[in-house]
């Protein structure tokens, strides 16, 4: 066998840290307000929202820019019922998720939206707020029936759908689903999730952004973990007296064998700064493009990912944010909408 200089001392810790790296990663996914998305959103991203709010954190999007009020019609605010009464200022604190209005009484959303601790919530734990800009506009329509994807897996994201049935019809105007698909060109995300500094908006916000292939994203999530590795490795190379060199030969091994994040099912967009990103309390909200026909739904925003020593996932260069891919279900959706 062919020796590489430094790397058989680190092999020892490499295989040692592997589990360690792993629960470490999984552990600040418990920590981070911003990796993937959160075990309970309809608590964590409330909790969130009124802890910013609380400490009065400038109001600013990852280069976004305040919508139009009424620009986007078809968007929704899914909000925590338990947290509302019949202030609309409630609606600041309650806000979670977002949506896309695709027919009069159909939200399309996140699956991961939909869950609480590994559990499908109850239609009545969840408001729509449909025709609002600012948060504290809009008209609360309570949620008669939930859907999330069959398939839906939690730990990768795959699969990450949903829908709500209104108990009435929403009037505003729903957005169309992409009949193709797409891996390049310039759309455009919006939501009411958390920002670079903390913050979290009243007032929706847009962001355009680039479809990148999955081969561009994977790349770049996957130099992401690398680097993640190692700093883990890092730690365990210095008390094993590891050069540098051999640490980063371990983790360029290790990340080697890692499994690419994205599957078939996804899409991702940004752009290659980091510099706009949908994050927390947009998940659910569309991804769309815009032409001759108006808005055309491409995706659903799911995930994003971050570095381990940084306490938002939103925004990193080169790790774009992962979408749910929307030509991959629009069967799916018909079939459960009744549509065509």
């Amino acid at each position: 066998m062919k020796r590489i200089s430094g790397l058989i001392p680190i092999a020892a810790a490499a295989s040692m840290t592997l589990a360690a790296f792993s629960t470490f990663a999984w552990a600040q996914d418990a920590t981070r307000a911003g990796v993937k998305p959160e075990a309970a959103p309809m608590s964590r991203v409330p909790a969130a929202r009124a802890a910013a709010r609380a400490s009065g954190e400038d109001q600013r999007v990852i280069g976004g820019t305040a919508a139009q009020k009424d620009a986007w019609p078809f968007q929704v605010a899914l909000l925590t019922s338990d947290l509302l009464n019949e202030d609309p200022v409630t609606h600041l604190d309650a806000q979670f998720c977002g949506g896309s209005l695709i027919a009069p009484e159909w939200v399309l959303t996140a699956a991961h939206c939909l869950f609480q601790f590994g559990e499908l919530v109850k239609p009545e734990s969840i408001t729509a707020l449909v025709g609002a800009t600012h948060l504290t506009e809009g008209e609360r329509i309570e949620v008669a029936e939930i859907i999330a994807h069959e398939g839906y897996d939690p730990r990768a994201f795959d699969n990450d759908v949903g829908l709500l049935r209104l108990a009435k019809p929403a009037t505003q105007a729903a957005i169309k689903m992409t009949e193709s698909d797409t891996e390049a060109g310039a759309a455009t995300v919006i939501g009411w999730g958390k920002m670079d500094d903390g913050g979290f908006p009243d007032t929706l916000m847009q962001a355009d952004v680039e479809l990148f292939a999955n081969d561009a994203c994977n790349a770049g999530i996957k130099d992401l973990y690398r680097r993640d590795i190692m700093l883990v490795l890092r730690d365990y190379g210095r008390r094993m007296r590891v050069t540098e060199e051999g640490i980063e030969k371990a983790a360029n091994l290790i990340a080697e064998t890692l499994p690419d994040p994205l599957t078939g099912n996804m899409i991702c967009a940004g752009v290659p700064s980091g510099a706009r990103d949908a994050c927390n309390g947009d998940s659910g909200g569309p991804l769309f493009t815009s032409g001759d026909g108006g808005p055309v739904q491409v995706g659903i925003v799911s995930w994003g990912e971050g570095p381990l020593d940084s306490n938002i996932a939103c925004g990193h260069e080169n790790a774009y944010g992962v979408y749910t891919r929307l030509s991959q279900f629009t069967d799916w959706v018909n079939q459960k909408t009744g549509g065509n």
